[in-house]
């Protein structure tokens, strides 16, 4: 980092109303537990202390990790080397008028369509048991069994990195598969969501079948990011790395699931590089004998 990480500090607890610190441990902020420190760690707990922030990062050219719920992030042992700006409970809640939501980035996505299903309202519900925060699952266009959050979203705003306002409404933001190009370079603070009306009692019993439904097949019980890689044309990810005999698979204290090849576990105190280290291997044995390119849905923070 190009900067004094104190000073850097020092400069911005003079403009940020929040919580300013050096060498903060992420591990305890990822669903993973896993990594090193931040340089700098900046939680504001205002609206404006995000745009103020985001404007002395920018100024000092500092590397800026933007940190939700951290569920699809693996931290380096080694830490970040720059600021992160987090963006967690501090930045939580919704408010519901009539059939629409405004909802603060930092909300845990699984809150969110509970809260909604009680009211009757449908539009996430078949994303139940998704993890992380609405945030990231807006900048993923998080999605299951047909539906995505794009179908629901009706405008996102927040700001830009150098610190200037951004809004824009659904039309203006091209939603694809676990990628949304516009968003990516955004830090997303709240979003207004539209849903449709149905039967609470139906809702509910249609959220519970589906969070059995993942019990039954995928590792809850140990750390993970949740799929490791997106599914390739054609393709189950999970599928192929079973058909390598990986399933099962241990480095470190990281294992390939016994359950879902889908998945890397931390199982045992795990290191980031053990977990590295399995997804090349899944990587190299998936291309070797089926000549297809796994595409990481797992976004690696820091050097490895």
């Amino acid at each position: 980092m190009n900067a004094d990480p104190v000073e850097l500090a020092a400069q911005l607890r003079d403009r940020v109303d929040g919580q300013i610190e050096t060498d903060r441990p992420l591990a305890p902020f990822t669903s993973y537990k896993i990594g090193g420190s931040t340089a700098v760690w900046i939680a504001p707990i205002t609206k404006e202390g995000v745009g103020c922030a985001l404007e002395v990062i920018h100024e000092k050219k500092v590397p800026l990790l933007v940190l939700g719920r951290g569920s699809n992030l693996l931290v380096s042992d080694y830490g970040w080397e720059g600021a992160t700006l987090y963006l967690g409970e501090n930045f939580s809640g919704w408010r519901f008028d009539d059939r629409q939501a405004k909802v603060q980035a930092g909300t845990l996505l699984m809150d969110l369509i509970r809260a909604a299903v009680k009211k009757g309202l449908s539009g996430l519900e078949l994303l139940a048991g998704i993890p992380g925060g609405v945030g990231g699952a807006l900048c993923m266009n998080a999605g299951a069994f047909g539906q995505e959050i794009e179908q629901v979203t009706v405008s996102v705003s927040g700001f830009r990195r150098d610190g200037s306002a951004f809004l824009a409404d659904r039309h203006r933001i091209s939603f694809d598969y676990r990628r949304v190009p516009e968003l990516e370079k955004a830090v997303i603070t709240s979003a207004l969501f539209q849903f449709t009306e149905k039967d609470p009692g139906a809702l509910k019993t249609r959220i519970e079948d589906i969070l059995a439904l993942r019990a039954g097949k995928q590792p809850l019980s140990h750390p993970s990011c949740g799929s490791v890689f997106k599914r390739p044309a054609g393709y189950y990810a999970g599928a192929l790395i079973e058909e390598t005999g990986l399933k099962g698979k241990r480095i470190g204290g990281a294992m390939i699931s016994p359950k879902h090849a889908g998945f890397i576990l931390n199982v045992d105190n795990a290191k980031a590089i053990d977990v590295y280290a399995l997804i090349q291997l899944i990587e190299a044995r998936v291309l070797d004998r089926f000549g297809v390119q796994l595409e990481r849905e797992v976004k690696l923070i820091g050097e490895f």
